[in-house]
């Protein structure tokens, strides 16, 4: 090479060139505040009014999303710096109107406290407001700086790729179908008592990194997602009396329950995990009964939030992340 810049590690691996922009530090966004008002999802809603019972398999492992925003003329690429790191984290969405990004954080659990720290960091051509006359710039060939030392640039200190399992559930198997509206039907009528763990406390992956845990952050863009639902179906048959026509009353019932889960993150001393946090749920219940004499009409049920799509889990590829110690760009 004839002109340009280079700098590598002991490893030989780059840490800045004139052919690569390198990420910098340009900001904490800042807390909003959070989603408490509306459903955590700790449980599906409504079940236990339905039900009339709730076994351990009504509990989820719950979620809040808080609300940050960030001001800059660069898109921002978002670290996550856990304050709880029993907690799954990931960067839920993030969207910009003019020069102020919106970042929404999932994090597990139904505490409001502690909510994550975030760090931004933006390509060296985006870096503004430093007047220092010293340090040492690196430009592209078309004239846009790839390194600034003004900045605190990024060192990335761990990274890889990592895919959550394919089955977000606690229970062995993704939950199915079961029962039918006819005679021979495993569940009776009105039968509504879930027997699938849609938790996701062992449904995850790890990789091995370094450093210590509680000053480490991640950046790990993922859209994994997945939804999966249970639905039991019930029958009763009931004998209507000679003198009120004769002849069988059906009865029906549905009870459907379902999840979407997002990929989510967490630090652990020594490994970085892949796994699920549920975003949403939702109970439906149905039961009804055809006319007839004294057993005449009637239905009923409940229903809560809309299933995004049919059971599947998409958008499951390896996923980038990367690692870095949150204590240089304090």
């Amino acid at each position: 090479m004839s002109y340009g810049f280079l700098a590598v590690n002991n490893n030989n691996k780059i840490l800045i060139t004139d052919t690569m922009e390198n990420l910098h530090f340009a900001g904490k966004p800042t807390l909003q505040g959070n989603d408490s008002a509306s459903e955590n999802y700790g449980s599906f809603p409504e079940y236990g009014e339905v039900s009339g019972e709730a076994t351990s398999f009504d509990d989820l492992d719950g979620r809040i999303i808080f609300t940050y925003t960030f001001t800059h003329s660069g898109t921002p690429i978002v670290f996550v710096k856990p304050t709880d790191y029993s907690r799954w984290h990931a960067v839920l969405t993030q969207s910009v109107s003019g020069t102020t990004w919106t970042i929404k954080v999932i994090v597990s659990g139904t505490s409001t406290s502690n909510p994550p720290i975030l760090y931004c960091f933006v390509n060296a051509e985006n870096s503004t407001g430093n007047t220092e006359d010293y340090g040492m710039i690196v430009y592209q060939s078309n004239g846009n700086r790839a390194f600034d030392s003004r900045y605190s640039p990024l060192a990335v200190t761990g990274g890889g790729t990592i895919t959550p399992p394919s089955d977000p559930t606690d229970s062995a198997g993704t939950p199915t179908q079961t029962g039918t509206h006819a005679r021979g039907s495993v569940h009776g009528w009105n039968y509504a008592t879930l027997d699938h763990d849609f938790r996701s406390t062992t449904r995850y992956n790890s990789q091995s990194i370094s450093g210590t845990y509680t000053n480490l952050m991640f950046s790990a863009p993922s859209i994994a997602q997945a939804v999966y639902e249970r639905v039991m179906l019930g029958y009763k048959a009931s004998d209507i009396p000679f003198y009120e026509g004769g002849g069988t009353q059906d009865h029906y019932s549905t009870a459907t329950w379902w999840v979407f889960y997002r990929n989510t993150f967490r630090i652990r001393n020594g490994n970085f995990d892949a796994g699920w946090t549920n975003l949403l749920a939702g109970f439906a219940f149905s039961s009804n009964h055809e006319g007839g004499g004294w057993f005449g009409g009637g239905s009923g049920g409940t229903t809560t939030g809309t299933r995004p799509y049919n059971p599947k889990t998409i958008n499951l590829t390896s996923n980038a992340f990367l690692i870095a110690d949150a204590t240089r760009y304090n």
